[in-house]
Parts: structure tokens; C-alpha cells; sequence
């Protein structure tokens, strides 16, 4: 048996040795509220954590609950970057913190420059219950997102203390595409200051204040709007030079499409949730711009 010995002994260093390095799924695990936060946290950690995103592709951050498994999930977590400003936060963020006591909590809306729930609706204004009368649609603001991203860079670098100078240079890189970012909008839209877009839900509501526009939301109360309503809102866009009306994808891109096509109208789709974010900032400013530019 002596003789055997060696050789177990080098198995066993063998395999103690493979068990001190991480695996992908021992990455630490990093919850966000939504898939833009996927991507800013993605940016300055790279791949030395493992993101998972609260509320799924297809759904409505401020109608949406989060399951069983969500919650339990979050025992694993070692941060949740929150919104603090979506309807399922607002209710079960205190009972999360309760339950996972070594859970670091971040509330960006805490850090941020918000705005009031209210939007213009074809010239009437309604407010929104949009959760505590803050309008949540922050990660539209490329200076709000640059708040958030040095705020990621700060928490994961107090919990990872040896990656705080890689969090950091990645957050700097990150910011300096915001600020070109940033350009390329002013840039874009120069000639459109006061100008009025037109979709079917207020999602664009930082944007729109940080770039001098006007956003005019179909939903009635917070649903969406009728038919008869659609085409009224439509015709008046196109009485002032503006044929297109924007529209998320979760509502009813189809029976738009036609009603639109039926006074000479026309409806673009977008999604303000999708996780490759930067890439969909310029797509929705090419967008915007034909629309005010009547294209």
C-alpha cells in the first residue's frame, strides 16, 4: 500500500487545487431590477460576476412581481442594484433587505436627479402613479446612467476590494462612451428643441428632459388608449409635421400598425428595456430624428 501513496497523495493535491479556482458558476451573483442595469453592471464588471435580471424580456417593469425563485435567489446575491422606483421594489425591498441580512441593498433612485410622474397627454395632463411620484424611466438619461455606473463601480469595489482598480478603469472607459454618447444626441437632435414625439407609453421622460424635447403619451390613465383616441392623437402629430407614432413592444404593435396606416400614418417600434443598451440609445435617437425631422 506504501506505494500508493504518492500517487493518491498527488490525486488529492490535484483536486484540492482545482476546487480553489472559481468556476463560471461560482461567480458571485450580482441581481439588477432590469436588462439596461444587466448591461451597465456588465461594463464595469465584465465577466467576473454573474448578472441575473428580475424582470424577464417581454414583461412591464412597473406591473411586474417577481416570483418564488426570484426572491429566493436572492440568498445567493451578494448586491442588488435596485431602481428603488418600480412598483415590486417599492413593496418588497425592505422585506428583501429583512430576509437577506448580508445582502448589500443599493437604491439608486436615492443618488439620482428624478423627475415628478406626470407626462403630457395630447395636451391634457394627467399625473401617473408611477411609484412613490417619481417617473421611473431613468436608464434613458445618459447622465443618470453615468451616475449609476460610478455607483456600481463603487459597491462592487467595497465588496471586491482586489478588482477595485479594474472596476474602476472599466467604469471610466464606460463613461467616456456616455459623454460621446451624450454628444451624438445633442448633436443629432440640434434642431429639434420643443419638438413633440408621440408614443403609445411615457418611457422616453429623461430623455426627452435632457434633450429639450416634448413627450406626448397615448396611454389614457395608464392603459392603453382606444382606437378612436389612437387616431385622434396621430392626426394631430401629423398636423404638426410628425406622420409617426412610436410604440413598446409589449403592447399591440399589429392593430396600431393598421389604424395608423388607415389616415397615413405610420408606427415604429422600440424597446427601451432591450439589454444592449448602448446600441439601442442611438438606434432610438436615428429614430427620433427622422420622426421630428417629418422622415
Amino acid at each position: 500500500m506504501k506505494r500508493f501513496t504518492p500517487t493518491l497523495s498527488l490525486f488529492l493535491l490535484i483536486l484540492a487545487s482545482c476546487t480553489t479556482h472559481t468556476s463560471p458558476d461560482e461567480k458571485p451573483t450580482v441581481m439588477v431590477s432590469i436588462a439596461p442595469q444587466k448591461y451597465f453592471v456588465q461594463q464595469v464588471a465584465d465577466t467576473l460576476v454573474r448578472v441575473e435580471v428580475m424582470v424577464p424580456a417581454g414583461s412591464s417593469p412597473e406591473t411586474y412581481e417577481p416570483t418564488a425563485l426570484q426572491l429566493k435567489a436572492m440568498s445567493k446575491a451578494k448586491v442588488y442594484f435596485s431602481l428603488g422606483l418600480l412598483e415590486f421594489e417599492l413593496s418588497m425591498l425592505k422585506n428583501i433587505q429583512k430576509q437577506n441580512p448580508n445582502l448589500l441593498l443599493v437604491d439608486h433612485s436615492k443618488e439620482l436627479n428624478l423627475m415628478e410622474g406626470t407626462c403630457d397627454h395630447d395636451h391634457h395632463h394627467h399625473s401617473h402613479s408611477h411609484s412613490h411620484g417619481h417617473d421611473p424611466h431613468v436608464w434613458t438619461s445618459p447622465a443618470e446612467v453615468k451616475v449609476m455606473v460610478n455607483s456600481i463601480s463603487d459597491k462592487l469595489s467595497l465588496l471586491y476590494p482586489e478588482n477595485a482598480k479594474h472596476f474602476s478603469e472599466n467604469a471610466i472607459a464606460f463613461t467616456h462612451q456616455l459623454d460621446s454618447l451624450h454628444q451624438h444626441i445633442q448633436a443629432k437632435l440640434a434642431n429639434t428643441s420643443g419638438k413633440k414625439f408621440f408614443l403609445f407609453h411615457p418611457a422616453l421622460t429623461y430623455y426627452a428632459r435632457d434633450y429639450g424635447l416634448t413627450q406626448v403619451s397615448l396611454e389614457e390613465d395608464g392603459k392603453a388608449p382606444s382606437m378612436q383616441h389612437f387616431k385622434s392623437v396621430l392626426q394631430k402629430a401629423k398636423e404638426q409635421g410628425s406622420t409617426t407614432i412610436f410604440i413598446q413592444r409589449e403592447f399591440d404593435v399589429n392593430t396600431a400598425k393598421t389604424a395608423a396606416a388607415d389616415i397615413g400614418g405610420k408606427v415604429e417600434v422600440i424597446d427601451p428595456l432591450d439589454e444592449d443598451w448602448l446600441n439601442n440609445m442611438y438606434r432610438i435617437t436615428r429614430m427620433l430624428h427622422k420622426a421630428l425631422n417629418g422622415e
